[in-house]
């Protein structure tokens, strides 16, 4: 019979709601701090990185910037103060957490929910790595060495 099947059974759906709220107890954890970073990276995507772009990219071929500003030697000496270094580790770092984040959203959107799991490990894992390449070029290779 075909309305056999639709029968409410209460036990069935105790048991299924406490094995999903279990596994949303778990996720619950990490969603705070991975919406925290989707943040930051929005804001830093959306208004700090294109001014990057105008002043390091755009000004100075349409002449509205002097190059003399952006040759080596000048971004040389700013690379070497720490919060300059922060600030583009940021930049790289927030962007590639925001960028991710919306990526993972977007194939979950387009019908990859059996692959959660998989999405979030490979795309935030490239984020992840993505950002300690920049820590590793922003700050490891312009700070001083302690020994001559």
């Amino acid at each position: 019979m075909a309305g056999a099947s639709k029968a409410w059974s209460p036990g069935r759906d105790v048991v299924r709601a406490e094995a999903l709220s279990l596994q949303a107890k778990s996720e619950a954890r990490l969603e705070p701090i991975v919406w925290g970073l989707f943040s930051l990276g929005g804001f830093i995507t959306a208004f700090l990185l294109p001014v990057v772009i105008l002043f390091l990219y755009l000004a100075v071929p349409l002449g509205v910037w002097p190059a003399d500003r952006v040759g080596y030697e000048a971004m040389a000496a700013l690379m070497a103060d720490l919060l300059v270094q922060l600030f583009f580790l940021l930049l790289i770092a927030g962007s590639l957490f925001h960028g991710m984040h919306r990526l993972r959203h977007l194939l979950l959107d387009a019908g990859l929910e059996s692959a959660d799991a998989w999405l979030s490990f490979v795309l935030y894992g490239a984020a992840v790595i993505g950002s300690l390449v920049a820590f590793y070029y922003t700050i490891l290779i312009h700070m001083p060495l302690p020994f001559p």
